[in-house]
């Protein structure tokens, strides 16, 4: 899209190709090829919003309604020039001039495109989209496929006191972006059976294999209320956390009942205080969970 005040001068094929296919291949890595992420791009030209870039209140705080009106909008101005159907996720990319559309939220609710498609999930791209790279596309479709914030909103979405760089929903520039296995569990890539559950008191041993790569158990799981939960599993230097800086035993608590932004999920820094690289925290761990479940 572009905007009465923010003419393009750049490329549509640019864009799109900004955002894949690093970021349909990185669905393909995390997931064990369970999930082929397929973006048809209109490049044949940019559509003009109908309003001014900065007319939007497109800023940190967007209410629902005005995200809304934004992508109807878009639609409106695409009209039937595109055919939507199939859809499951709308990706709506401003022209880099658009300096006003600042950043990049998912929108949860569905929208109705001019030929009829109910589209269910609608990811609006902004400026930010410079600095993450294509990993925010990936970060927004979790969103779209239902998981939560690891970012503190406390913090206006710059702290990650929560999971640090350790999930792609927490610290997108992380050094090691790739899903915990509890999120790889939800969206089914990781099966039941390689989940270790832990329903008793008394001792236990698993032996777990790592989160980027294929096969075996991938996580143990304490169950230590309703809601809650530690898990431990092992992060290695490979597929989508090649440029990790630590590795070993990475251990978590989950509550299931706090919101997104909030902590959902709060990784257990080895040593706290050591300051860690780029969000990421020393996990050369022993694993044991002793002291964390007596904490629970």
């Amino acid at each position: 899209m572009d905007f009465p005040d923010a003419p393009a001068d750049d490329s549509p094929a640019a864009l799109r190709d900004r955002l894949v296919p690093e970021s349909t291949q990185w669905f393909r890595t995390a997931s064990f090829g369970k999930l082929n992420l397929i973006v048809n791009a209109d490049t044949s030209r940019f559509h003009r919003m109908p309003r001014s870039s900065d007319s939007y209140g497109y800023q940190r705080g967007l209410s629902a309604a005005a995200h809304q009106q934004y992508i109807e909008d878009a639609v409106r101005a695409v009209g039937r020039s595109v055919d939507f159907r199939g859809t499951q996720a709308l990706y709506i990319v401003p022209t880099k001039r658009a300096s006003a559309i600042s950043f990049s939220p998912t929108f949860m609710g569905s929208v109705t495109a001019a030929d009829g498609t109910t589209i269910p999930k609608t990811v609006t791209f902004g400026q930010d989209m410079y600095s993450w790279g294509a990993k925010v596309l990936n970060h927004e479709t979790g969103h779209a496929m239902g998981l939560p914030d690891l970012y503190s909103y406390a913090s206006g979405g710059s702290g990650h006191p929560f999971a640090g760089g350790w999930d792609i929903m927490g610290l997108i520039s992380g050094p090691s972006p790739d899903m915990t296995a509890w999120h790889k569990w939800k969206q089914h890539w990781i099966g039941d059976e390689q989940v270790d559950c832990v329903d008793g008191p008394g001792t236990s041993t698993a032996t777990l294999t790592p989160v980027e790569r294929p096969g075996g158990k991938k996580m143990t799981v304490v169950k230590t209320g309703p809601t809650r939960a530690v898990v431990a599993e092992v992060r290695s230097k490979q597929g989508n956390d090649a440029g990790a800086c630590a590795t070993g035993v990475l251990i978590y608590t989950v509550d299931t009942a706090t919101a997104s932004g909030s902590g959902p999920i709060r990784i257990q820094d080895a040593r706290p205080g050591s300051g860690g690289v780029h969000g990421q925290w020393d996990i050369r761990v022993s694993g044991q969970l002793g002291s964390l479940l007596a904490d629970s």
